[in-house]
């Protein structure tokens, strides 16, 4: 009996690990704490802001705490005191005339 119950709490704290990592999902990349110019309609700027990418696609843009909860990733970038442009490559940039716009 004893060998019952102490088969049932290990199984009921296995199953509980589980559910912790699952609400995660794994990303290639998070880029956090910069400042991020998202370029959507509405001109968005958010401080601290991160970036979630998975693949070659931005899956998520917030704040660093929500998309730290929502997402993981081996590879993190700390980007603070930086400006992050997502989904734009540009080599030549003036960056205080991009957040002017």
């Amino acid at each position: 009996m004893v060998q019952f119950i102490a088969s049932f709490i290990l199984i009921f704290l296995m199953s509980g690990a589980g559910y912790l990592s699952a609400a995660q999902r794994a990303v290639s990349l998070i880029i956090t704490g910069g400042v991020i110019v998202t370029m959507d309609d509405d001109r968005r700027v958010l401080t601290p802001g991160a970036i979630a990418i998975a693949g070659d696609g931005i899956v998520a843009i917030g704040s660093p705490d929500r998309v730290q909860k929502d997402y993981i990733s081996d590879d993190t970038i700390e980007a603070s005191g930086q400006i992050v442009l997502p989904g734009l490559i540009n080599t030549h940039t003036h960056a205080p005339m991009v957040m002017y716009r």
